[in-house]
């Protein structure tokens, strides 16, 4: 565990990182809150090794992946 200053209270770390989390802007806020969101996963869960990739690839990426693979279950019989 990270060891902070004792003199900090509770409403001071809220606020310094409302503060800090601000001034991102919204892209780097949506990973900060994977981030946060990850800390919070059961370590028992066996699907935890692919949740830690969610948010790796940007949306309009996976927009493409999508349409790229639309068509692959259509059989094309002229490549037989």
């Amino acid at each position: 565990m990270i060891q902070t200053n004792i003199n900090y209270k509770n409403q001071d770390i809220q606020m310094q990182i409302w503060n800090s989390v601000s001034k991102l802007d919204y892209d780097q806020q949506l990973k900060l809150l994977d981030f946060i969101n990850s800390l919070f996963l059961n370590v028992k869960n066996k699907h935890n090794n692919l949740l830690k990739y969610s948010g790796c690839i940007e949306k309009d990426e996976l927009d493409l992946f999508k349409a790229s693979i639309k068509d692959c279950e259509k059989i094309d019989y002229n490549e037989w």
